[in-house]
């Protein structure tokens, strides 16, 4: 992880000097820089030696930074990960741009390495993620949001970069196909805990102990999978949810009233055991083998189904 910020370091060199302003500011503002170093854990789990992993692992990186810094304009966020947002700072135009010029070094890096596979498998995920930002932008305030369409949108926008993590550590060592898709399977199953994990953290914890604003997924539009879950067994809570839609936000007591409710019918707690069921699932494509690495990756899965922040 230590040369994956050194190259970080010297990929976000630019003379135009807001260029690595922005991008260092958002690289390291807390992240927890789980898809390169999934990454490097699969790399490693097979012994590769090589050095190709590192660049890569910044490109997956450069690439999820980028999508912060859009997102972050999108949702008209003003914090990220406890800080004010790059938006927030320099604002949305600098935000944008800055993102644009981190997916346009990620694909140079990887002309750099040479592997038209790899290539391909960036330019797949990054049109993914173009497509996973509209599908969710094209449900905002879709009240019949059915579980389905909820993990349809989760494994679009956000778990396919760690499918994508998985997949390069096993192609640079070297893999079966067979492997490398077991690989690409389990980083999927890990992001889509993930973030089924942040969805529950929307209407479970405070802003202080997540570290961020929380409680804002439905103002925004987000119909996520504890709000589904809620809505199934509460009227009421959908009534409500629907006076919110047609205003387009909240008003008065909307916020804490709907997290409440939400908490009441079990909404995070289903979100959390679904959650459950992906690490469940990412633990059971890792090879059987007793090594160091292999526990670190299960722990990862386990990790990303119970962390609170």
């Amino acid at each position: 992880m230590t040369r994956v910020d050194a190259c970080i370091h010297r990929n976000l060199q630019s003379d135009i000097m807001m260029i690595p302003a922005i991008g260092h500011y958002i690289v390291h503002s807390g992240g927890k820089r789980l898809r390169p170093l999934l990454c490097l854990l699969i790399a490693r789990l097979f012994n590769y030696r090589g050095d190709r992993h590192i660049p890569l692992a910044v490109v997956v990186e450069f690439i999820h930074t980028a999508s912060l810094l859009h997102d972050d304009v999108v949702d008209s966020s003003d914090q990220r990960r406890g800080n004010p947002s790059a938006n927030g700072v320099w604002g949305n135009q600098a935000s944008i741009l800055v993102g644009d010029y981190l997916f346009s070094r990620a694909f140079q890096m990887m002309v750099a390495d040479g592997d038209m596979a790899m290539l391909k498998l960036m330019s797949d995920v990054t049109n993914a993620l173009a497509e996973g930002e509209v599908l969710q932008l094209s449900r905002t305030f879709h009240l019949e949001m059915s579980e389905a369409e909820c993990l349809e949108v989760i494994e679009r926008k956000t778990a396919v970069l760690f499918k994508a993590a998985g997949e390069v550590g096993a192609h640079v060592a070297g893999q079966s196909e067979h492997t490398i898709a077991r690989m690409a399977e389990y980083g999927m199953c890990l992001g889509v805990a993930f973030q089924l994990m942040d969805d529950a953290m929307d209407y479970l914890v405070a802003s202080e102990e997540a570290g961020k604003p929380v409680g804002h997924d439905l103002e925004e539009g987000k119909i996520t999978l504890p709000l589904i879950h809620a809505m199934q067994s509460d009227p009421a809570l959908v009534e409500r949810v629907h006076t919110i839609a047609e205003r387009g936000g909240y008003a008065d007591d909307d916020k804490s009233w709907v997290r409440e409710r939400v908490e009441a019918a079990g909404g995070s707690t289903f979100a959390m055991q679904r959650a459950n069921d992906y690490a469940s699932r990412a633990k059971s494509l890792l090879p059987d083998v007793d090594s160091a690495v292999c526990k670190l990756l299960a722990d990862l899965a386990d990790f990303s189904a119970h962390r609170r922040i």
